[in-house]
């Protein structure tokens, strides 16, 4: 890229950040590894509504993850969050993938972040709406980057992450560097929480595959006969059930909200 700052600024204003300005949420949290818990990696979720149910609640969040909030942070995944409705409608091989959010939110370690100049009081009024509504949701966490293993370059295939489930399961000293460094306390969230949400919410079956066994999924590559155009057929076609006219319109699935999840 050439040129000093009017030109990037310039070349900025002109280009098109549908999918980015969508994003209206930022939720900080922690994630364990699907095959590994005893390694924390901090998880910065910016979210944007993809879908919502007839009821106006968000169905479908997307979330692209970043290990801080800083400019220079690293892009270490993606997550999808589901609504309880969903979860369950999901065929029970796909639902090993899926993690709750139940002790996240109920525990406090769940953090829906705002601007450092907003009042404390002000956050946590908030953030009450959210947390009732992510209590019953599930997440879909891949991980491209293990910044823990790699900190310099993406290496290696993706993880499959999940959530901590229980207090006993991070070091104390994990969660006291965090709320110091974000300016949070996760105890203070937790009894503030305790007092509107539905402690005796139940999670669904299906979702922390891990805790049936103690098994966990791991990504493997591995080499396979690559699928080719069948003769005279020599170009790329769209597979997809919608025609691929409708997709590049943006016709696909619900409509995407004019605005947040609320």
């Amino acid at each position: 890229m050439s040129g000093g700052t009017s030109e990037y600024l310039t070349q900025s204003a002109m280009m098109s950040f549908g999918p980015i300005n969508a994003i209206h949420q930022h939720l900080s949290g922690l994630h364990c590894y699907a095959d590994d818990r005893t390694s924390v990696v901090a998880a910065h979720h910016f979210c944007s509504c993809q879908s919502k149910d007839d009821d106006g609640v968000a169905k479908l969040r997307q979330c692209v993850i970043y290990d801080s909030d800083k400019p220079d942070a690293r892009l270490i995944g993606i997550e999808y969050v589901a609504s309880e409705a969903l979860f369950k409608s999901l065929p029970e091989e796909e639902k090993k993938y899926w993690h709750s959010h139940k002790y996240e939110v109920e525990s406090g370690q769940l953090v829906l972040r705002s601007k450092n100049w907003v009042p404390l009081a002000a956050e946590d009024l908030a953030e009450q709406p959210t947390m009732q509504e992510l209590q019953t949701t599930y997440g879909k966490t891949i991980h491209t980057w293990s910044v823990d293993e790699h900190p310099d370059v993406p290496l290696g295939p993706p993880r499959l992450m999940m959530s901590f489930t229980a207090d006993d399961q991070v070091d104390p000293s994990v969660i006291a560097a965090r709320d110091a460094n974000e300016g949070t306390s996760q105890a203070r969230k937790r009894d503030l929480r305790a007092g509107y949400l539905d402690l005796g919410y139940e999670v669904a079956a299906g979702a922390d595959a891990w805790a049936q066994g103690g098994k966990g999924l791991r990504f493997e590559p591995r080499e396979v006969e690559v699928e080719q155009p069948k003769e005279g057929r020599a170009t790329a076609t769209w597979k997809g059930r919608q025609s691929f006219e409708e997709v590049l319109e943006g016709k696909g699935g619900d409509p995407a909200p004019a605005a947040g999840c609320h």
